[in-house]
C-alpha cells in the first residue's frame, strides 16, 4: 500500500459502537497514528483509517496544521492502547476526538498559546515537522485514561486492576517521562515496545494484527 490512498478501506469511516466492535470481532483497543512528515496524530478504533476520518479530525486546517494525506507511507502506528473491554476502548476513543476538538476548535488559542513558539512565534517546527502533536497526543491519552478511571458514572469501564491496560509504543521513548507524567495520575499501567525487525507497512499491518490476536485472547480470558 505504500505510496497509495486508503481510501477504499472498509469499516473504519465511521464512528463504531461497542456492538458492533463485538460481532466484528475486533479487540478492545485504540490505534495512534503519527504522520512522518508532520508529526500530525490520527486516532482509530480499528488497525487502518480513511481519508473520512481525517475530515473529522482535522476540521480547522492552517498553514501550521494542514490537513494531511491519506498515503499510508506516510503513517506509522505510534501506538496501539489495549483496555479490558469495549466500552472501554469506545469510550476511550471519544474522549481523544473530543479533546482533538477542543484543541483545534473551541480552545484552539489556549492550545497554540501553550505550545514552543520559534523565533517568529510560531509553533515550533523542523522543516514540515511539529513535535508538539505527538507530545499533545500522549498528555490526551493520559487525560483520556484518567477521565474513565476517576468519573463515577464510567468506573465500570476499567477493572479495579488498572494492569488491565497495556499500551504498545513503537518507541517506548514516546511516552515521555514515566515518572513525571504517568505515575502521578495512572499508577500500574503496563507499557511495552512493538518488536519490529523491519520498518515496512506490510509488517506494521502483520504486528497490528497479532496484537489484536492478543488482546482478543486477554478479554476473553478474564471473561472465562
Amino acid at each position: 500500500m505504500s505510496g497509495t490512498s486508503v481510501k477504499k478501506v472498509v469499516g473504519a469511516a465511521r464512528f463504531r459502537p461497542t456492538k458492533w466492535l463485538k460481532a466484528a470481532g475486533y479487540s478492545p483497543q485504540v490505534f495512534v497514528f503519527r504522520n512522518l512528515q508532520s508529526g500530525q496524530v490520527l486516532y482509530s478504533q480499528l488497525p487502518n483509517f480513511t481519508d473520512k476520518q481525517i475530515d473529522n479530525q482535522f476540521q480547522r486546517p492552517n498553514w501550521e496544521n494542514k490537513k494531511p494525506s491519506t498515503r499510508r507511507d506516510l503513517w506509522k502506528c505510534m501506538c496501539v492502547i489495549d483496555m479490558p473491554n469495549h466500552e472501554g476502548s469506545v469510550q476511550l476513543y471519544q474522549n481523544l476526538v473530543r479533546l482533538r476538538y477542543l484543541r483545534d476548535v473551541t480552545l484552539k488559542g489556549d492550545a497554540k498559546a501553550m505550545r514552543k513558539k520559534n523565533g517568529d512565534g510560531n509553533t515550533w517546527f523542523s522543516g514540515l515537522y511539529r513535535p508538539t502533536y505527538t507530545q499533545e497526543a500522549v498528555a490526551d491519552i493520559i487525560e483520556s485514561l484518567r477521565k474513565i478511571k476517576h468519573n463515577d458514572a464510567e468506573q465500570k469501564l476499567i477493572d479495579s486492576d488498572s494492569n488491565a491496560i497495556t499500551i504498545h509504543w513503537e518507541d517506548i521513548w514516546r511516552m515521555g517521562d514515566k515518572t513525571k507524567h504517568w505515575d502521578p495520575l495512572l499508577l500500574n499501567i503496563n507499557h511495552t515496545e512493538i518488536e519490529r525487525t523491519g520498518n515496512t507497512s506490510r509488517e506494521e499491518s502483520v504486528i497490528l494484527k497479532q496484537l489484536g490476536e492478543l488482546a482478543k485472547q486477554a478479554t476473553d480470558k478474564s471473561k472465562a
